[in-house]
């Protein structure tokens, strides 16, 4: 039959739960269930300091995104105040730095990524 292949972790815990359950006091490879324990002890650390730091990351993902609505309001805020200031304006030079298109330099017409519709009369049979 088939096995399906498993992670090093998922192999490493079986093989040790069958070692201890049907030949506790038998050594295999030189070596001690105990033994086999302590060579696997680095692997084990590692993957449990991969998955606190993994929680940390989610952890702080969250945060930046709760962070993030209330500044997404302030720099529209702020965008807003630039466009009605009289010294600044929606034209200026603060507001095109600050990665807008001024208005007075927007095209009009037609969108360049859409097709020009052409009005063609149907052919006849």
């Amino acid at each position: 039959m088939l096995r399906v292949q498993r992670d090093v972790a998922t192999r490493y815990f079986e093989v040790k739960g069958a070692w201890l359950k049907r030949r506790p006091h038998k050594k295999f490879f030189g070596l001690t269930p105990e033994e086999f324990e302590l060579r696997a002890k680095a692997y084990l650390e590692a993957r449990d300091e991969i998955a606190a730091l993994e929680a940390q990351l989610a952890h702080a993902v969250s945060r930046r995104d709760v962070a993030a609505i209330p500044l997404a309001d302030l720099v529209e805020s702020v965008v807003s105040a630039v466009k009605g200031d009289p010294e600044e304006g929606h034209n200026g030079a603060l507001y095109s730095a600050m990665g807008y298109v001024p208005k007075n330099q927007r095209s009009t017409g037609p969108s360049s990524c859409a097709p020009a519709r052409t009005h063609s009369k149907p052919l006849l049979p």
